[in-house]
């Protein structure tokens, strides 16, 4: 196998497309109901993993950059990658669980249980995907941070280098 199949970034959209799959066959419904500042939204678990995947995208082009310019620190690309994958897993597992509602319930006077419950979860997985936003966003900060630093160093090495060469040639 090539290396670059064998990469532990291809875990950040592999996570998503098998814990979506296996969340798809084993929820309650074929959607997924979100109630979002007095909007609802539905989507499908194969919409959910694209949602997962688009998020993980430029992150994933980071740890290949990084790979690639030999700049990857073990410690924090695995931790980047196990939480994404652990957070990716929650989510999906919190949206398998849920029980569909029926829309009316929303605007119900009373409190119902089954209402009640669902917007726990629905609060829940909004939560933990916010998160995982904020995780991808830190990892991309840092990634940042660690090719600028890469570049302000090679700079210095460039300028140091042609220092040397000059002096070498005023010296002759």
């Amino acid at each position: 196998m090539s290396s670059r199949i064998v990469r532990a970034e291809n875990l950040l959209w592999f996570a998503p497309i098998l814990f979506g799959l296996l969340a798809n066959f084993a929820a309650y419904s074929e959607k997924v109901i979100f109630f979002i500042d007095n909007q609802v939204y539905i989507f499908s678990f194969s919409n959910i993993i694209t949602i997962c995947i688009i998020i993980v995208a430029i992150p994933f082009i980071m740890h290949s950059v990084l790979r690639d310019l030999d700049l990857r620190n073990f410690f924090s690309s695995w931790a980047h990658i196990f939480f994404t994958c652990l957070l990716t897993t929650i989510i999906l597992l919190i949206l398998t669980y849920t029980q569909p509602i029926n829309l009316k319930w929303i605007y119900h006077a009373g409190e119902l249980p089954a209402y009640k419950k669902w917007m726990y979860y629905n609060t829940m997985a909004l939560g933990v995907l916010q998160l995982l936003i904020y995780l991808q966003a830190f990892y991309l900060v840092y990634g940042i941070g660690v090719l600028i630093k890469h570049r302000h160093n090679k700079k210095v090495e460039e300028r140091e280098h042609y220092d040397y060469m000059v002096n070498q040639l005023d010296r002759a």
